[in-house]
């Protein structure tokens, strides 16, 4: 009885657990875009070339693109490498396609 008791507990503790240090995680990182390959200059952003993700705030430059839905269709200013945050002052603002 004590080991079935024993079990139970762990296995009701063990989802809260996962959800506060997922909160933690959160809580200390950002949203942020990153390149998922290199991305030359002038090219136009798409859903492919991009991803979302978290980093811890002291890795996240100012001006980064918080949300990939945000600069789709976008051109880049200049180039982009393979696992950097994408931030705003790398995209042409004003080159949304239509």
């Amino acid at each position: 009885l004590g080991l079935t008791i024993l079990i139970a507990g762990i296995m009701i503790t063990a989802p809260q657990k996962k959800a506060e240090q997922a909160e933690i995680d959160r809580r200390n990182s950002e949203a942020v875009v990153v390149a998922v390959s290199d991305i030359q200059a002038a090219t136009r952003i798409s859903m492919d070339l991009i991803k979302e993700s978290r980093k811890p705030h002291d890795e996240v430059p100012l001006n980064a693109v918080p949300a990939a839905k945000k600069i789709v269709g976008l051109l880049t200013k200049s180039e982009i490498k393979k696992g950097q945050v994408v931030t705003y002052t790398a995209l042409d603002l004003h080159s949304k396609s239509q």
